[in-house]
Order: structure tokens, then sequence, then C-alpha cells
């Protein structure tokens, strides 16, 4: 092959590679100037929150880049994308709750995003580790938040740390780590080094509160006041209580079986009657109420609900979302 020859080769072959890289980045610009069609556009007001909506966070793998955003279902059952990102969320009386990854490299960070019906956040704070539970006072004036900080399952209590903290919403300010409180049981005060706190639920009387205090074997329901930072222990067995809107029942998930399995259960708190729920996986998650009659939990990329009354089966509530909760 003559030298011309050779070179008239290679400036062909050139050409068509600049011209297939062309055609590529027209595409990936075409592409990318479309988006994700499930993200809402950037220049539209968000979505506004209101009583008696679904808040969730999306898990939909048809659109990667919504995946952890808030979903809100109105009244007319339709479900809109909202703005912000959370590792979990909780929403009441126009205020809410974000736990959000701050910063990727070199080590994820989290921070809990206080934020208005508007999605607009009004406030921040640090929080240390991995974002596990999240709720909100029904009256929106505190909230809570539960992080690992070491290990990655509340499987073994001892084998892993979790900070719970209460705050106040309006001036963003953490009111302390339940580590610090005081802790009664059978009228004594107890401390420990292996307690671990966590699953905050409000009873919508001042700053008050259910949780769960793992300690050796037992995994003891208390009822604390963030007013006081004192905490009493109610009874074992609970894990993630979540209280009914009518104040009465506590939602629950207990450990049943060895090698145990969690289940859910619902305690009355007048009479400490246990009704099991008919769910048969085990499930980690605070399961919450849709009302009165109703809980819902998150399985996998899936909500379920489930009669409070033990009555009947789960059944599906919504797709390709977790994190339910109904605002009050």
């Amino acid at each position: 092959m003559t030298r011309q020859r050779r070179v008239g080769l290679f400036v062909a072959i050139t050409a068509i590679a600049v011209s297939v890289i062309a055609v590529y980045l027209g595409i990936t610009l075409v592409n990318n100037s479309k988006g994700d069609g499930a993200l809402p556009d950037a220049s539209a007001p968000a979505v506004k929150i209101v009583k008696g909506d679904m808040v969730l966070l999306d898990r939909d793998r048809k659109h990667p880049k919504a995946w952890g955003r808030l979903v809100i279902i109105g009244a007319g059952g339709r479900r809109q994308l909202g703005k912000l990102t959370c590792e979990r969320v909780a929403f009441a009386a126009g205020h809410g709750i974000c736990l959000a990854k701050a910063h990727s490299l070199p080590t994820p960070t989290y921070e809990a995003r206080f934020f208005d019906a508007d999605q607009k956040v009004i406030g921040k704070i640090s929080v240390p580790g991995v974002p596990s539970r999240a709720r909100v006072s029904p009256d929106g004036r505190y909230a809570a938040s539960t992080t690992f900080v070491g290990g990655d399952g509340y499987t073994t209590p001892g084998a892993f740390s979790t900070r719970t903290r209460v705050y106040d919403v309006a001036s963003g300010k953490s009111l302390g780590d339940l580590e610090a409180y005081k802790v009664t049981l059978n009228g004594k005060s107890i401390n420990k080094a292996d307690f671990n706190f966590w699953g905050v639920t409000f009873t919508g009387q001042g700053a008050q509160f259910y949780a769960t205090l793992g300690t050796g074997n037992h995994h003891y329901l208390i009822k604390g006041d963030a007013a006081t930072k004192q905490a009493t222990v109610i009874r074992d067995g609970v894990e993630c209580p979540s209280l009914s809107p009518d104040g009465t029942r506590i939602g629950f998930k207990a450990r049943v079986g060895s090698p145990f399995q969690w289940r859910f259960h619902v305690l009355d708190l007048k009479t400490g009657k246990v009704t099991a729920l008919q769910e048969t996986q085990s499930v980690d998650d605070q399961i919450a109420w849709l009302d009165d009659q109703r809980l819902a939990y998150g399985v996998g990329e899936e909500v379920k609900e489930v009669p409070a009354d033990g009555s009947a089966p789960p059944r599906p509530f919504l797709a390709s979302a977790t994190n339910p909760n109904r605002v009050q």
C-alpha cells in the first residue's frame, strides 16, 4: 500500500471516528437535557404538604435520580415528587424532619434538615452516624432522630451504638441525647454502659414521647420527657413504638422465636393487651398509623397496610416507596 493511500485511509477512519463521537455527544446532550421524567421541574413551585397527605420516600428503580425523593400523595390519590431527598423523613402540623446526606466524600456525613409545608428548609443540624428513624410530634413542635454510629443493625444490643436525639423544630436546636436522660425502673434509677435508645414516637403532650431502651437482652418501652430529661420503663419486649392517633395504643415490633424474627403487634396502653398482626415476614421498620384502624410499613421497596385489630393479613398499599407517614 502506498504512503499516499495509507494517509488517505487514516484520514477517512479519523473522520468516521469523529462523526461517531459527535453523534454520541449529541445524543448524550439531548438525553441529559431531557433529564429524568420523574423529577419535578426545578422552577416549578414545591408541592405543598397539607393535613391528610401521605408523605413517603421514593423507591422507583425506573427513575434512579428520584431515589430517596419525597413522595406526596394527596386526597385525590395523585403521586407527586417533592424537592427534598432524604434517608428518613417525618412530617406533622406544618413541620418536618429530613435526615439527609450532607457530604459524600471522603466519608458520608448526615444532617437533620427541618422544613415547612412548602418544603423550604428552615434549619439544619449535623447528626452522627447513619440515619435510621425519624419522627415529628403531632403539633409539629418537636422532632427526633435515631442514627447508627457503630454496627449496622438492631440485632445484638451492645454490638452496635445508636444516638437518639430530640429537637426543637422552631430553633433547630437539639434538646439532648437520650443517653443523658435519667431512667427509672420500678422507682429506681438505672444506668448501664450498654444503653441504646431508638424509635421515638411523640404523645402530643408537650415534649413527651415513647421510645425503646435496649440493654442486655431487654428491649424496654420507655416514656420520657425532653423538657425534664427523664424517662420511665413501662414494659419489656417493645421495639420501635408508634403511638396511635387517638393515643390509646402502640404499634411495635417484637422478637419472636430463636433465632428471632421481628413480628408486628399492637399494645393497648390501658389494658395491657397485646394483639399480633398478620405480617409473616421479619420486618425491620418503625410501623406507622394510617388512621386509628390501620397501620403501614415499608417492606423492601413497597409499602403494606394491615388492620390494627389483627383481623386480616397485610395488603399492598403503595409500590416503589418506603417510610410511610400520614400527615396529622
